[in-house]
């Protein structure tokens, strides 16, 4: 995996309240963020036919932006899964460090005026929206009980944010949660406003040593149970915003105990 520092200097994200600290303990989300952690780093893997408690069913991928990534579901959980893998190419920079902002269009997706987010995760997520919602419908087709869940680890993070919309518009009776790992902020106020008002579970999650960039809710660990926090509002010191953390450091790719691209596609823990 790689990443450049520049990440940093993402600017047209989302505008930073004052700094404040108001985190509370939360060990009870530790295990799910464990497991989405898990599931992403199984997009770095390549893992074919299981990854983890996850019965894959396309493996998403598109040559020419090089976004990559998979869908199935968990008879574990009773859920229809959407996994997007983070950055492991020049191509995956050069996304990552695309901040020009631009008015998003997706199938099944209304956008109120004024929503903008980063060209640079636009333009990936657009290459395979279809195929992604396509395989999703399929999917409840044959476990309608399911809720639906997504997840990814850095730019596949930042892609869950889109996918969080996407499937909220796309399935409106469907429950929803996603989890967005390491992920920088990519979209205007009017966006994280929208992104926000949607009825679903948006968890963001970072880990302590990381210096990306980060804004809103989130929930921050150094890898342990015991030190899971949720830091409510926005730009929380007690949690990545006063980690003294810049740029694409190591702690980048560790999340909720698992390091990135290293945990295999096997069982859960």
């Amino acid at each position: 995996m790689k990443g450049f520092c520049l990440l940093a200097l993402i600017s047209q994200a989302i505008a930073a309240p004052t700094l404040q600290s108001r985190a509370t303990t939360d060990t009870s989300a530790f295990s799910p963020l464990a497991r989405a952690a898990k599931l992403s780093s199984a997009a770095y893997t390549g893992c074919v036919g299981k990854a983890f408690d996850v019965t894959i069913t396309k493996q998403i991928r598109d040559t020419l932006t090089d976004t990559q990534g998979y869908v199935g579901y968990s008879t574990d959980n009773k859920k229809i899964t959407v996994v997007m893998r983070g950055s492991t190419t020049v191509t995956d920079i050069l996304n990552d460090v695309d901040t020009t902002l631009v008015t998003p269009s997706l199938s099944g997706v209304t956008f109120p005026a004024g929503v903008q987010i980063m060209r640079g995760v636009n333009r990936p997520w657009s290459a395979v929206h279809d195929d992604v919602i396509s395989e999703v419908k399929s999917l409840i087709s044959k476990y309608p009980d399911y809720t639906l869940e997504s997840t990814g680890h850095s730019l596949g993070g930042a892609l869950t944010y889109i996918s969080y919309v996407a499937l909220s518009q796309n399935f409106p009776d469907k429950e929803i949660t996603s989890n967005a790992l390491a992920a920088f902020p990519i979209g205007n106020a009017a966006w994280a406003n929208f992104a926000g008002s949607l009825k679903g579970t948006l968890n963001r999650g970072n880990n302590a040593a990381d210096g990306v960039p980060h804004y809103g809710t989130e929930y921050y660990s150094s890898g342990l149970a015991l030190t899971c926090k949720r830091c409510d509002g926005q730009r929380d010191l007690s949690c990545s915003a006063g980690n003294g953390m810049v740029g694409v450091t190591a702690g980048h790719f560790q999340s909720f105990g698992v390091t990135l691209g290293a945990a295999g596609c096997g069982i859960l823990s």
